[in-house]
């Protein structure tokens, strides 16, 4: 009689803790950091899962923003996803879709999500990790990626025979986020200056971007002047320096071009 009453005080211990232990809701936000295989670099990420039970059916989307720079960041790519497969048995997620240009497949547990995350550019990226409540804590090392919104400072280097322009440059980009568009797009403006004296004097001339092409993956720009008919081409790398050419519509290419985020 003791050894059944025993059974019967320790089950609903035992079944208190197996309800707790499969009661990790789906629905919710959860903070990622995206990290790029064989590189010192990382995003940050948001991802948010929504569920509907319609007809008995678990049904499950996903919003998700990539940020450029740190995690508030005002740069970022936002993309949603209608349909978010979950495999009942292995937990396995799958956060895709044909019309977004990033993947994340990963397995669900304890409230947390890590797995690989793939562009539709470059193929697989790298891992990522996404929790609720807060940011995961970042591998030792690893760098955010910066953003492209801010002030650049270089060296023009005049390499035509037929060009002599100013050689000390800056450059500035803003960000925002194009909400017209069918597809998540950022939308980039900024301007060029070209110093004929020092940064700090008022000799120089001050030109905005007519036209700014930005691929946030490969962080390829290009930009052109709307005045003097000057195109810049090149890339801003992880750290923020961007390096490039200088095409003249007249001349053709006349310089190099290297600047430094400050």
């Amino acid at each position: 009689m003791k050894f059944f009453l025993a059974l019967l005080v320790g089950a609903p211990v035992l079944l208190s803790s197996l309800v707790f232990a499969q009661n990790d809701s789906v629905s919710g936000l959860y903070y990622a950091v995206l990290y790029h295989q064989d590189s010192d670099y990382y995003q940050n990420a948001k991802i948010t899962l929504r569920t509907t039970n319609p007809e008995g059916t678990l049904k499950i989307s996903a919003n998700v923003r990539v940020f450029f720079g740190p995690g508030d960041s005002t740069e970022y790519m936002t993309y949603d996803y209608n349909n978010v497969p979950l495999n009942l048995l292995t937990r396995q997620i799958s956060i895709e879709g044909q019309e977004n240009d990033v993947t994340l497949i990963g397995y669900l547990k304890d409230g947390k999500i890590a797995g690989d995350w793939h562009s539709s550019l470059i193929g697989r990226v790298g891992k990522f990790e996404a929790q609720k409540g807060s940011y995961p804590t970042v591998e030792s090392g690893k760098i955010p990626i910066q953003a492209l919104s801010g002030k650049y400072k270089g060296q023009l280097e005049n390499k035509n025979s037929d060009s002599n322009l100013p050689e000390r440059v800056t450059m500035t980009f803003v960000t925002t986020q194009d909400s017209g568009s069918e597809t998540p797009e950022l939308h980039v403006s900024g301007n060029m200056r070209f110093y004929l004296g020092d940064f700090d004097s008022q000799e120089y001339v001050e030109t905005p971007f007519q036209e700014i092409q930005y691929n946030p993956y490969n962080r390829y720009v290009s930009a052109i002047t709307a005045s003097y008919g000057i195109t810049i081409k090149g890339m801003v790398n992880h750290d923020g320096n961007f390096t490039g050419v200088v095409f003249s519509n007249g001349l053709g290419e006349v310089a190099n071009l290297k600047a430094k985020k400050q």
